[in-house]
């Protein structure tokens, strides 16, 4: 090759490379341009995002929720809260959260709401943990409550803050016919033998003296944890607890849950199963009683059909007035001294999500003298509080009996968080064994 060749053979490679190089030049640019408009379009998605949150935060009303709560109930407080923010002048929205799901459901699928009315048992325990730190109330808010109800509040996190903050409570009952006590020729009636031998005199004139909404399966499963106090004491209602839990987390099957609670001596509504199979046996229970709701109970109390009901005071201010003025109410009796007692009252907390100033007003009417009375007026439920006004004399009652006793229990529809799919089919599976079973 002389040396015009190899000059030629140069300048192509040469021309090669050079080519090469413009285009990796052109790609290189390329991306660059590539890589800052992604990232410009990120910074867009973002300023996006931060602007719909300030939106949604700064023109959104706040909210006012209600989980588990009675639904009479639900609405005497929010005529409350109405009448409250009449001076108040505050922006909010209420909103009922769907009762047959479990709150934990509602938490993690959507938005909480700023303040959550519930009940006691799992969610209030649930609602409590999910709340902000900052939300929390002083535990001064309690000064003014019964001693066992302060030990039903539940403190927050950071110390002398209270999270969840109690403002009624109920009882679960048992309502006397007046008249036919009176006619019976009985001179009390204080323990469970004598609410036998008052319902075999009065089944010598009617067919079922006794009652309860058996059907409604909250109420059924509640009535048995509150009869197992009454009969063998916190330690073994706590123990139902326990098996219903233990339960829940496993597979769910309902007749070996059942059997577990009362399918054998040593359970722990044994002795309420049998209690209940042998006065529906006896013809003392209507036979039709797990088929009953609370409005067939009012009715059947309205037609003078029972002298003896067991429900909570909820169910109780439900009844028309006319009617349950002929019936007197004591507690569920029991041989244990009232300091080892824990009566079977749902409370209804406040339980703020977020620190805002609604709630602060709010909770800060509602733990005021005039903020209980107000609510126990409307909802005919006991107040908190161990001097404030009530009503009448079974809300001041029940504000007693609770006062007298510890803690109250929440009920065992409510301490485990059970579907209501899950509580129909044990209240269900309950009650066939009181029918059907065979207690020694």
């Amino acid at each position: 090759m002389d040396l015009s060749d190899r000059i030629l053979k140069f300048n192509i490679l040469s021309d090669n490379k050079i080519g090469q190089g413009l285009k990796m030049k052109k790609v290189s640019e390329i991306l660059k341009k590539y890589k800052v408009a992604v990232i410009f379009a990120g910074f867009a998605v973002v300023f996006a995002g931060i602007c719909i949150f300030c939106a949604v935060n700064l023109f959104s009303k706040p909210v006012i929720g209600f989980y588990g709560i009675d639904p009479t109930v639900q609405k005497s407080i929010c005529s409350v809260i109405e009448n409250w923010n009449k001076k108040a002048g505050q922006k909010f929205e209420f909103k009922t959260l769907d009762p047959s799901k479990t709150l934990e459901s509602h938490f993690f699928l959507g938005k909480k709401p700023d303040l959550l009315f519930t009940v006691s048992g799992n969610s209030v325990k649930t609602a409590a943990e999910e709340a902000s730190k900052k939300a929390a109330v002083s535990e001064n808010s309690l000064q003014k409550m019964t001693s066992s109800i302060k030990m039903s509040a539940i403190r927050g996190e950071n110390p002398g803050t209270v999270s969840a903050l109690p403002l009624l409570t109920g009882n679960f009952e048992i309502s006397i016919n007046t008249s036919s006590f009176r006619t019976s020729g009985m001179n009390a009636i204080a323990t469970w033998s004598d609410i036998e031998r008052f319902l075999k005199i009065q089944k010598k004139k009617l067919d079922y003296p006794v009652i309860f909404a058996g059907k409604d399966s909250d109420l059924m499963l509640d009535f048995l944890g509150a009869l197992t106090e009454a009969f063998d004491g916190v330690a073994e209602y706590k123990k139902a607890v326990e098996i219903i839990e233990h339960a829940k987390n496993k597979k769910w099957k309902v007749s070996e849950v059942a059997e577990q609670l009362c399918g054998s001596y040593n359970a722990p509504l044994y002795a309420s199963a049998k209690q209940l199979s042998k006065w529906y046996n006896a013809g003392l229970l209507n036979r039709d009683v797990f088929n009953l709701s609370q409005k067939d109970v009012n009715a059947f109390l309205q037609a003078r059909l029972a002298t003896m009901v067991f429900m909570p005071l909820s169910q109780h201010r439900t009844v028309e007035n006319r009617t349950i003025e002929r019936f007197s109410t004591i507690y569920f009796p029991s041989e244990k001294a009232p300091g080892e007692r824990s009566f079977t009252a749902e409370i209804i907390y406040a339980v703020p999500q977020k620190k805002n100033r609604l709630n602060t007003l709010l909770i800060e009417y509602l733990n005021s003298d005039s903020g209980q009375e107000d609510l126990s007026r409307a909802t005919g439920l006991a107040p908190v509080f161990a001097q404030c006004r009530t009503p009448d004399r079974q809300a001041d009652d029940v504000r007693y009996w609770v006062a007298a006793t510890n803690a109250p229990l929440a009920g065992l529809s409510r301490e485990v968080a059970l579907s209501k799919k899950q509580k129909d089919e044990l209240a269900r599976e309950l009650a066939a064994k009181i029918k059907f079973g065979q207690f020694e």
